[in-house]
């Protein structure tokens, strides 16, 4: 059993109040939070990406960024074993928002209900692993949106509950998968009028039929609006018309080369809309708007 002391849920306002303390515990501590929050405060006001941190490591930029007004537009968690999180953040502090992270298959059932007695609704959801063993995160925001969200989903289920809740006006905002290459299983989070028009999914590719996939998609006028690096690397996309211009996809990325390519990219006016780790195997997507 996973040690469920280890949940974390940090609010803005928590994060806030909390922050100082932590930074005054001892004065080695101190020095090494004000640098933190120095390089924190150094970096873009728009937006930034973490990758490849520890549990540990990333609950404490999870404090700092949420303190300085940020909020999480990407999560992923891979390596159930020893869990590693990449996240992007954007500057917006009128969003209120609870980050959670290394949940059991029991711990998140509960923290989805808990959450929403409180009024917050998962955003986004993200796992990794399988069975017992498998750990997620998860960003609840505090939204009058309507949104459905559903796990522990096969290939066909996700079908089905998609051709369902499509059918009552919904569209995937946020995919992930983990379990096994032989038996993959699926996250996502589901909003009322999300994407104009019909999205479509597709799962199971290889980097060369997702290459296809996309040329394909792209002439029909679709974009990915959702991405997941599937156990055994391969890819499960969300398709459907988006606004985002100027779209930049790398697919088979290190955690080193996807940070090269974001300082790449960065500087060329693009940002990271979509991120998805598995099997040490970075997917993303850049926009310019």
């Amino acid at each position: 059993m996973r040690n469920t002391a280890r949940i974390i849920a940090v609010t803005t306002a928590l994060a806030a109040a909390t922050a100082p303390l932590l930074a005054l515990s001892s004065p080695a501590l101190a020095e090494r939070s004000a640098k933190t929050v120095q390089s924190v405060q150094n970096l873009p006001l728009d937006w930034l990406s973490l990758q490849g941190l520890t549990e540990t490591a990333h609950l404490q930029r999870i404090k700092q960024l949420l303190g300085k007004g940020y909020v999480p537009s990407a999560l992923s968690v891979t390596n159930a074993a020893n869990p590693e999180y990449t996240s992007v953040w954007v500057k917006d502090a009128t969003r209120k928002v609870n980050v959670l992270q290394d949940l059991s298959v029991t711990d998140l059932p509960k923290r989805v209900t808990e959450q929403q007695k409180l009024g917050f609704q998962p955003t986004l959801i993200t796992g990794t692993g399988t069975g017992a063993g498998a750990v997620f995160a998860a960003v609840f925001e505090k939204t009058t949106r309507k949104l459905q969200s559903r796990t522990d989903l096969t290939k066909d289920t996700l079908a089905t509950v998609n051709t369902q809740l499509s059918a009552a006006g919904y569209t995937i905002a946020s995919l992930d998968v983990y379990g096994t290459a032989e038996k993959p299983l699926y996250a996502a989070v589901w909003a009322a009028g999300a994407v104009a028009g019909t999205v479509q999914v597709t799962t199971g590719q290889t980097v060369e039929q997702r290459g296809k996939e996309l040329l394909a998609r792209a002439k029909q006028g679709l974009s990915p609006i959702a991405m997941a690096v599937e156990p055994g690397k391969l890819y499960s996309t969300v398709w459907g018309k988006v606004g985002s211009t100027g779209l930049k996809e790398y697919l088979q990325l290190s955690r080193v080369t996807y940070k090269l390519k974001s300082i790449e990219l960065k500087g060329l006016g693009y940002h990271p809309t979509m991120v998805n780790v598995e099997d040490n195997v970075y997917a993303a997507i850049w926009s310019k708007n």
